[in-house]
């Protein structure tokens, strides 16, 4: 009997060649995402890290007129390099106030205060006094010179809405130290402010929502809601329905369950919890039960909703804010984590999606959603302490492998074949 022995090299190259091999190529690895535990196909993200500027409110605006969309956070805006995903230039266009950790800029809006045609930035911050806005100069190069609006202490957070339904973007601000929500109109020669309640309707948190459905937007705050009788002539109308502690931003109205009540969405800004708010009950008498969407990760201080794969319905769009009080929250050395989540209106049920876990990217106090690249799929950008990031969509990849291979943020450990000086390794087991 003769025994054949087959050198172990041999079948390694069999095996190699059968996994070139299309008709088994299967039996290996997909060449897409397979789907999740509800059994459907979520898109995935590619994070970029643009610098470590540790400002926290972020918008966009053409800087350059280049037809793309660059991004502002605190001193910097960051030229989008367009369809071909090289490098976020950082360039300085205007100076901001800085104490400790913290940047003076908790949020920021792109309004053309002036109505010159060239767009502006408002911002506010809590560690600063102050609502301000930054006027273009509409010249390159040239540092943007800063107006006041209005006072506005503590300010931890706003929202951008149209509330007197004038079509032109107002904004509306909440504060830390209960002073009263004011909001500002922003559709004549100068900007106008307005002020509502008192102390104790104000807090850490706002959102901008028809809870009655009259066509009406009302203001939402931590601790009731205000309906708009007639917003330009301040008149409103008080519903304490709730106490909701301290909100992330902004408080989102939607209909998670699909019976033609506005619900709420809101995270806890400071503490762990992510949850839902049913409206039910009459007109007269509404009823209003909190659900738990997600209590595993805290400071869910920024929310949005976008419809980030593309099938109609909105997202929720959230994460964890880094250091949001300097360290003395709860869960401030948790991993950042960036989420979105599928909602189910029929069983109201949130189905959770990473989008970025444990990296430097978090949620900061905004969160953006728009196609960046143009390629037809829309991607997030975020701001935080820990760095200006993109979270490009690869629903749509139009980049060569080259070109991603070059852009990757982590650090090598080594060098990839062909790169760097050979080594010699020593033979035998390891």
């Amino acid at each position: 009997m003769r025994l054949t022995i087959i050198p172990l090299f041999l079948l390694s190259l069999a095996a190699i060649a059968q996994a070139q091999d299309p008709s088994h190529a299967t039996e290996f690895r997909k060449p897409t995402p397979g789907p999740g535990p509800d059994g459907t196909l979520n898109p995935t993200f590619l994070v970029h890290r643009l610098g470590n500027d540790h400002a926290e409110g972020i918008t966009t605006l053409d800087m350059n007129n280049d037809g793309y969309p660059d991004l502002l956070s605190g001193a910097y805006w960051y030229e989008n390099p367009g369809p071909n995903a090289g490098e976020w230039k950082q360039h300085q266009y205007r100076t901001v106030g800085i104490h400790g950790e913290f940047v003076s800029d908790c949020g920021e809006w792109t309004i053309d205060v002036n109505h010159d045609g060239h767009p502006d930035v408002v911002t506010a911050g809590w560690i600063t006094n102050g609502l301000w806005w930054y006027e273009n100069p509409n010249k390159p190069g040239v540092m943007w010179q800063k107006h006041l609006i209005a006072d506005s202490y503590d300010t931890e957070g706003g929202v951008m809405a149209d509330i007197n339904g004038d079509g032109v973007p107002d904004i509306a601000l909440a504060h830390y130290n209960h002073s009263g929500v004011l909001w500002v109109d922003f559709s004549g020669a100068t900007p106008r402010v307005h002020h509502v309640g008192g102390k104790e309707q104000d807090g850490h948190g706002i959102g901008i929502a028809d809870i009655d459905g009259d066509g009406k937007p009302d203001i939402l705050t931590p601790y009731g809601w205000f309906r708009n009788i007639d917003a330009n002539n301040d008149k409103w109308e008080w519903h304490p329905d709730w106490r909701l502690g301290d909100t992330g931003f902004p408080i989102l109205g939607y209909d998670v369950n699909n019976d033609g009540k506005l619900d709420l969405i809101y995270g806890q800004g400071h503490s762990y919890g992510l949850y839902w708010l049913e409206q039910s009950g009459t007109p007269e008498h509404r009823i209003w039960t909190r659900h738990a969407i997600d209590e595993s990760f805290s400071q869910s201080h920024a929310l949005l909703l976008a419809d980030i794969d593309g099938d109609g319905q909105a997202e929720l769009i959230t994460g964890k804010r880094y250091r949001g009080h300097s360290g003395d929250d709860p869960g401030s050395y948790d991993p950042p984590v960036l989420y979105a989540y599928k909602i189910n209106r029929k069983d109201t049920t949130f189905t959770r999606i990473p989008l970025s876990v444990n990296s430097t990217a978090t949620a900061g106090t905004q969160i953006l959603a728009l196609d960046l690249d143009k390629d037809g799929d829309i991607d997030i950008a975020t701001a935080g302490k820990l760095g200006v990031h993109v979270l490009e969509n690869l629903t749509i990849n139009n980049v060569p492998k080259s070109m991603r291979e070059a852009q990757q943020p982590l650090e090598r450990q080594w060098p990839f074949p062909g790169e760097g000086e050979q080594v010699e390794q020593e033979d035998g087991p390891h």
